[in-house]
């Protein structure tokens, strides 16, 4: 241990309450996991990694130091626990280790020069595979087209949507449907004289799209219906508006016991399953609810027109979704030009229906591609660290979309399109 301090140690160092530093020692903050983070971590395993170009004599004498002071904290608090350096790391230029020390431990190695950064060791699983799934499930998990092998498997990670709330302004849920798993919700019913439950079924197709087990993008995703539409899948532009409001509002309450602890809350995701002309005051609602932290997908419409002459498809922050069919072209009825962001599977797509709790119905048109996308963003959204933005999420549904593969033919011309895609590992 030449030219190298030695650390003495008391039990004064294994008595301290003060949390740790977060990541490097030079840091001197304490450790804050975000609530997503702490549920996932493993108690007092750790991973200690080595700043590059630490000499393999400083990383021996390290361990034996460790080892040491292990020995010393057992001796000093009499406790028989299984802890010590489990795993030691070398590939390439990337050193360090792994195992079980008390916060303790933890505080003494982060005062070592040679320490770059600790982490707290977290589960992993693998990536699931749905067989037998919907082939819009199947399309938006695979780039190439799909084949006879790959037209009903889904590629999906298991919590995706885990921790985020979607709001489906609709004509409703059957919440008590088996595929939404109890996740469902009945939010507000902002029409006169109307049922709160789903009497269309629209509303109920659409969140199994999003968040179903078995038709789902998130199948870990909560629905929260927000009914604007009647059974005749009829609304108004005012209730339209307010349902943006009262969306609004929630996630604004579930950001703020979020901040206090009080529950776990990714963010929040909606999606606007309707259609009119260009509308000033729609588009600003649904522009400030993006700039206030909600990812709004929306569809571009079954009109054969330009979705910048519709709105909410118009709006400049939601994101606008139109539809494509199984064999990769747009649908005849979709709504097509630049206000488009994305394409996704919104011809023959099967989900569940407001009959009964095991109904299902093959429904067409961009509301059913917007579902795909609404999950999706839901599904980004619960894979980030912390709470994202929906510019962030946005960008990262374009940013991984299979380019240029969706053939949008109209009379004067035809080009390519985007294709969204779920990139699992995220």
């Amino acid at each position: 241990m030449a030219n190298r301090e030695t650390h003495s140690i008391t039990d004064q160092d294994f008595s301290s309450q003060t949390p740790l530093l977060s990541k490097h020692p030079s840091e001197a903050a304490s450790v804050t996991l975000d609530p997503i983070r702490q549920f996932l971590s493993i108690p007092d395993s750790y991973l200690i990694i080595f700043k590059q170009g630490t000499k393999q004599e400083t990383v021996l004498s390290h361990h034996d130091e460790i080892e040491e002071i292990q020995r010393i904290e057992k001796f000093l608090t009499s406790r028989d626990l299984d802890f010590g350096i489990i795993h030691k790391y070398e590939i390439g230029n990337f050193s360090g280790y792994s195992g079980k020390f008390s916060s303790s431990v933890i505080r003494i190695i982060q005062t070592y020069e040679e320490v770059d950064y600790v982490e707290q060791d977290k589960y992993i699983e693998a990536a699931s595979i749905q067989n037998r799934a919907p082939w819009g499930l199947a399309r938006i998990s695979h780039r190439e087209v799909l084949n006879s092998v790959t037209f009903d498997k889904y590629m999906y990670e298991k919590n995706g949507g885990k921790y985020v709330t979607v709001y489906v302004l609709d004509t409703g849920i059957y919440d008590k449907h088996n595929d939404f798993d109890g996740r469902a919700s009945f939010g507000v019913n902002l029409l006169n004289c109307s049922s709160e439950e789903d009497t269309n079924g629209h509303g109920t197709h659409s969140a199994g799209i999003i968040g179903g087990k078995v038709y789902g993008v998130a199948k870990r995703a909560k629905l929260v219906s927000v009914k604007i539409l009647d059974e005749d899948g009829i609304g108004t532009l005012s209730n339209a508006i307010a349902g943006i409001n009262w969306v609004f509002k929630n996630h604004a309450f579930g950001v703020r016991r979020s901040l206090s602890r009080k529950w776990i809350y990714k963010g929040a995701v909606a999606t606007l399953n309707f259609i009119t002309t260009k509308s000033t005051a729609l588009n600003q609602a649904v522009d400030e609810g993006a700039y206030k932290g909600i990812s709004i997908v929306v569809p571009a419409g079954n009109n054969m027109g330009n979705a910048c002459n519709y709105s909410p498809s118009s709006a400049k922050n939601c994101i606008t979704v139109s539809a494509s069919t199984y064999y990769d072209h747009d649908t005849r009825p979709s709504n097509f030009g630049e206000c488009v962001d994305i394409y996704a599977p919104g011809q023959n797509i099967l989900s569940a229906w407001n009959t009964d709790m095991n109904s299902k119905k093959v429904l067409s048109g961009t509301s059913t591609a917007a579902s795909h996308v609404a999950g999706l963003a839901a599904y980004y959204t619960s894979m980030v660290e912390g709470q994202s933005t929906p510019e962030y999420i946005k960008r990262k549904i374009i940013y991984t979309s299979t380019p240029d593969i969706i053939r949008v033919d109209l009379v004067s011309r035809s080009y390519f399109e985007p294709l969204a895609f779920y990139e699992t590992n995220t």
